[in-house]
């Protein structure tokens, strides 16, 4: 009897020790996601459409973020540092390809940006600059053949 309670505390343990320190929030309700072909459109973050306005679970969370669609697959994967979205943040389709790829600097996107088509051509790709397009931002078709470039440089007023 002394062996069965002595191995029922040992697999407790063990099962305790064996929880991941990733958190899965994905019972926080987020608002539904959705990428516009224009990066203009990400510039206000307070539209309930706009992507990237996932929300920490607390304004101190440091760690990983994931949440996933219904079926089990991931949507959105990222980190938050002291709150705010730091790092790659990667997006994807209910079908698990791929759907968009951004770098964050403290909840602003800030580095390079990629969006794909469900096909998994580039739709899109330029670079944000503290939350505003930056550079030659080049579209594709979902064949990838290159349709448009627009230079944000040229659009932003001269100081």
């Amino acid at each position: 009897m002394k062996i069965i309670s002595i191995l029922s505390i040992m697999i407790a343990v063990a099962f305790h020790a064996c929880k991941s320190d990733q958190k899965d929030i994905s019972d926080i309700k987020a608002p539904t996601d959705s990428l516009k072909k224009d990066p203009d459109s990400y510039r206000d973050n307070k539209t309930s459409d706009a992507i990237g306005v996932f929300e920490p679970p607390d304004s101190t969370y440091s760690g990983d973020y994931f949440e996933k669609y219904p079926s089990g697959v991931i949507k959105v994967r990222g980190a938050f540092r002291f709150g705010k979205k730091n790092g790659k943040w990667m997006y994807f389709f209910p079908d698990g390809k791929l759907w968009s790829e951004a770098f964050f600097r403290n909840n602003k996107m800030d580095g390079e940006s990629n969006v794909y088509h469900p096909n998994g051509q580039l739709m899109y790709s330029g670079h944000y600059r503290m939350d505003d397009a930056d550079s030659v931002w080049t579209f594709y078709d979902s064949l990838g053949t290159m349709v448009e470039q627009r230079d944000y440089n040229k659009l932003k007023p001269k100081k």
